[in-house]
């Protein structure tokens, strides 16, 4: 029988659920304080509820200190301008302003400034104003609250996990971009497109900052190996920029292409290191001893190729193009296996313990 699967939409759909239950939890949580407005709470919750937990936690805050900061202002200000047709706007006026220009210094103003806007105005004609403002700040907290524990409690959907996944999707794209410049240098260097890894290291660029997220906030939550994490975002960007040095000398090419004599220790030490990559991204410890055996037979053959003399047939410009090529292909294999002996070590730290 056929396992029935929700594909890529998987998290969407678990966001749209969880949102759902979120605004009802919210809703009737307001009506069990017996608040006059619920609705306040169920679109709070429908607000700050994210697709994964660590930009959950983050607009949670952003909403809630944001109302808080805004409720704030909002009574300093009915304490301050009387309830008048013409007080009433200018204090709207010089509120909404203030919230506006602070913005300069932080984000959560913007929030301030709605919340201030709510309570000034809603309270209008009220019997007791501020009362009025702090019931509307408790429906809109209770609001955060209810996503905030759907989310990390309902079906969590974890951005270290969301990394992870991305991960091992980019460093096969590594390992494939890696194969195919070292083919087309041995056929002769055969030019590609200078935007082939554009697309790549894009999606690389986001690593780092879903790294931070899961650092900052999921962590705080969930147990998680953040250095083991941190160690593949890392390698995957030195790989991505050696692979970028490696495709600028592919098409800095002039004139006719060579062969290469180092072809077959170059063909390996391609095929070793694309196995480490795929291994990397997809949880599993390269193999340190066909790495170093890759690495030594190349740099032993170019050794031997030097002292031959053999590298003073080909023109300047061709031993620069091949060296600038060759040492980043080296480093790669070089960095994984640091990687690889960092995650051995960490491995058998933890099996001591």
């Amino acid at each position: 029988m056929k396992r029935f699967s929700l594909g890529p939409q998987k998290d969407h759909i678990i966001h749209g659920l969880k949102t759902g239950v979120a605004a009802v939890i919210a809703y009737y949580a307001a009506e069990l304080f017996d608040l006059k407005y619920g609705y306040w709470a169920a679109l709070s919750a429908v607000i700050v509820m994210q697709v994964n937990v660590a930009d959950s936690i983050t607009m949670c805050w952003y909403r809630f200190s944001g109302t808080a900061i805004g409720a704030f202002i909002a009574i300093l200000f009915m304490l301050i301008f009387p309830p008048t047709p013409v007080m009433s706007v200018l204090a709207l006026f010089l509120s909404v302003a203030f919230c506006a220009y602070m913005t300069k210094y932080n984000n959560r103003y913007k929030m301030a400034a709605i919340t201030t806007t709510i309570v000034l105005m809603a309270s209008l004609g009220e019997p007791d104003r501020i009362q009025f403002g702090m019931f509307r700040v408790i429906e809109i907290s209770l609001g955060v609250a209810s996503a905030f524990l759907t989310n990390i409690a309902v079906w969590p959907v974890r951005a270290a996990e969301a990394l992870k996944k991305d991960l091992l999707k980019q460093f096969e794209e590594c390992a494939d971009n890696y194969e195919m410049l070292m083919h087309c240098f041995l056929q002769h260097q055969t030019g590609l497109a200078p935007s082939l890894l554009d697309v790549s290291n894009a999606r690389m660029a986001k690593n780092r900052e879903t790294y931070s997220k899961v650092i900052r906030l999921e962590s705080l939550i969930y147990m998680e190996d953040t250095e083991l994490l941190g160690m593949k975002v890392e390698i995957l960007e030195k790989c991505a920029s050696h692979l970028r040095s490696m495709l600028n000398a592919l098409n800095n090419v002039q004139g006719e292409g060579y062969d290469i004599i180092m072809k077959n220790e170059l063909s390996e030490l391609a095929s070793t290191t694309s196995k480490a990559m795929r291994a990397i991204g997809a949880k599993r410890i390269p193999d340190e001893k066909k790495l170093q055996n890759a690495l030594t037979k190349a740099q032993n053959r170019l050794e031997e190729l030097r002292n031959e003399g053999v590298t003073k047939r080909f023109y300047l410009q061709k031993l620069i193009q091949f060296f600038a090529f060759y040492h980043s292909a080296e480093f790669i294999c070089k960095d994984i296996l640091r990687y690889t002996r960092e995650r051995k070590r960490i491995k058998n730290t933890k099996q001591k313990q």
